[in-house]
Parts: structure tokens; sequence; C-alpha cells
């Protein structure tokens, strides 16, 4: 069934984002073959100034607020408005509709990312721009290297793979830390002022999140032990995680008021 929940959710949603993904690449595309050689690094910086280029500037831009707002529209549209009636009537946990919405969530959030990445390979790559941002690539790698082992000591494939998974979490925390505050709301207290008590509770669930965490991670030494900290971090966050996922089930379940 939630195969089948993900499935309604990526055609819901993919009519917003599979539209706004062209634009960007079909932009990116013009910027590339109207007049754009890419003769040098800095002399492409120099015409941003360019309709298109600031065409694809606000595509972005778009496409990172779309994307909150959509995780944030779906989820309170589909289940926390009229569509609600129709979802909580289906054969199925109110876990499965929630975690349909976040995995679908998570993929836009990596497709999105995908797509910038695509579009700027268009925009920007050719043999000249390898040959010049090679070697800066290659010098701000190692600046970069030298300056984590001067903080952290040696750097091993565990820290990047730790410092990913943390980047990784972070966006699902995120993402149920929207819903948790989404479900917050409902409560009858909050009846009246719907959207601020959500808008207040997801300050304070990230405020909380981050005191949690610092005092976790900061409350020794970081740089003694680098591997270990950021695995308690990683592991209070999922933790944290689980529990909002957790708790936002447990007040739709007990506390929903449809609008």
């Amino acid at each position: 069934m939630l195969g089948k929940l993900m499935k309604y959710e990526f055609k819901a949603t993919g009519r917003t984002f599979l539209p706004l993904y062209g634009a960007i690449l079909v932009v990116a595309l013009l910027n590339r073959f109207l007049g754009r050689n890419t003769q040098g690094v800095f002399e492409e910086l120099n015409k941003v100034g360019d309709f298109t280029v600031v065409a694809l500037v606000a595509l972005f831009i778009a496409l990172g607020v779309i994307t909150i707002v959509a995780t944030i529209q779906r989820f309170q549209k589909n289940l926390l408005s009229d569509e609600g009636y129709l979802m909580f009537t289906l054969p199925v946990k109110t876990r499965s509709l929630i975690l349909s919405k976040m995995i679908v969530a998570i993929v836009w959030i990596i497709l999105s990312g995908l797509v910038g990445i695509a579009a700027f390979g268009i925009l920007f790559i050719s043999k000249e721009f390898i040959t010049e941002l090679m070697p800066l690539l290659s010098e701000f790698m190692s600046e970069a290297i030298y300056l984590l082992q001067e903080e952290v000591g040696r750097v091993s494939i565990l820290v990047i793979v730790q410092f990913i998974v943390a980047g990784f979490l972070s966006y699902i925390q995120f993402i149920v830390s929207i819903y948790l505050a989404l479900a917050i709301g409902q409560f009858p207290n909050f009846q009246k002022h719907r959207t601020a008590a959500s808008f207040i509770a997801f300050f304070v669930i990230n405020l909380v999140v981050n005191w949690v965490l610092g005092l976790a991670i900061f409350a020794g030494d970081f740089t003694a032990n680098v591997n270990m900290n950021m695995f308690i971090g990683n592991l209070i966050v999922l933790i944290l995680t689980v529990g909002m996922f957790e708790a936002t089930n447990y007040i739709l379940r007990n506390y929903l008021n449809l609008e």
C-alpha cells in the first residue's frame, strides 16, 4: 500500500516539479547555445546580466521555494484539509500516509539538486572551462583538507561519510519538523490560530534540536575524536527525527481536526 500512496504522491507533485525542471534545463540550453562560448570562467561570470542568466537564477530560486512550499502544501492539503476525509478512510495506517509524503519529498529534494547540477553542466562545462577549473578545484580541495586536518587531525573516509550522512539526516529532520509543526497546529487550543501555532512550533522544534545537538556534541572537545562525535550527532538527529515522526503520527491519530 505504501507503494501505491507514493505513486499517487509522485503524480500529484510531479505536475509542479517536472515542468519547472524542464524550464530550468531549457533555459540552461538557451544560455549555452545562444552566444555563450565559455571562453573562460571569469568571462562567463561577467555575463550574468544576460536575460537568460537572470531567468535561470530566478528559476533556481523558484525551485528552492517551491520545494519547501510543496512539502508544506501537500501535507496540509492532503491530510489536514477536506482531502483528509478521503485519505483517512483508506485501509492504511496513518504512519504510512506520513511516510509516503516524506519519502517523496526527499526524492524531489535530491532530484532538484541533480537538475541544478545538470543545468550548471549544460551552461558552463566545456574543455576550456575544465582546463581552468581543475587547477582551482585542486587547490581548493588541498586547502580544505589541510584546514580540516589542522582542526580535527587525520581526515579519513569515515569522516567524509559521516558528513554525508549528517547532510542527508538534516534534510529528513527538516521535513519531519515541518510535518510535526503542522500537526501541532491541529490541537484544539490552536483551532483559531493554526498557521501561527505551526509557524511558532517549527522554530521552537528546530531550536530545541539544535540546542540538544550542541549540548551533546560540543560539551567536550569536538576535535578530540571527530568520528565519534559525528556519529553521536548523527545518532541524536536520527533519534529525534524518529521521535518527531512518531509524535506527528500520534497527533494525527488522536487530535486530527480537519478544516
